[in-house]
């Protein structure tokens, strides 16, 4: 039997546990982990100051500036000029009720007047919303 007993180990599979002690080899850790070195500078310098630049700056849009600028002197020139001409059309039109000889001359004069003053409230009120269209432009920007 003895020899029955040697075939049997020789084709049945090898122990499990005598496997992996051959398979497994002890050898010392090679890899090393990675220490760095701290090093600390002597003196930093701080970076030279940059200059501030402020989004929708003026500066930084000066042809937006200009035409608005333009713009406004525009409107303003034209309620000057719309102010003298409705001025001098309502004084005229005073003085012509006052040296009217009819009442009808003298209610046709004073209408005048009224409709010479109502044009100059309509100038100033044309370009008070201009300015502040021009306002409400540039907090928009």
């Amino acid at each position: 039997m003895p020899i029955a007993d040697s075939r049997r180990r020789s084709l049945d599979a090898p122990d499990p546990i005598n496997l992996d002690a051959r398979r497994r080899l002890d050898t010392p850790p090679d890899v090393a982990l990675w220490r760095p070195e701290i090093v600390l500078a002597s003196s930093i310098a701080a970076p030279a100051p940059r200059r501030r630049v402020t989004l929708a700056s003026p500066a930084a849009r000066p042809d937006a500036v200009v035409r608005r600028v333009e713009s406004a002197r525009t409107m303003l020139a034209a309620l000057a000029e719309a102010r003298e001409a409705l001025a001098a059309e309502a004084s005229g039109a005073h003085a012509r009720a006052e040296e009217a000889a009819s009442t009808r001359e003298r209610v046709t004069a004073t209408i005048a007047a009224y409709r010479a003053e109502a044009a100059l409230d309509a100038a100033v009120n044309g370009t008070w919303r201009g300015m502040r269209a021009l306002l409400e432009g540039r907090g928009r920007r």
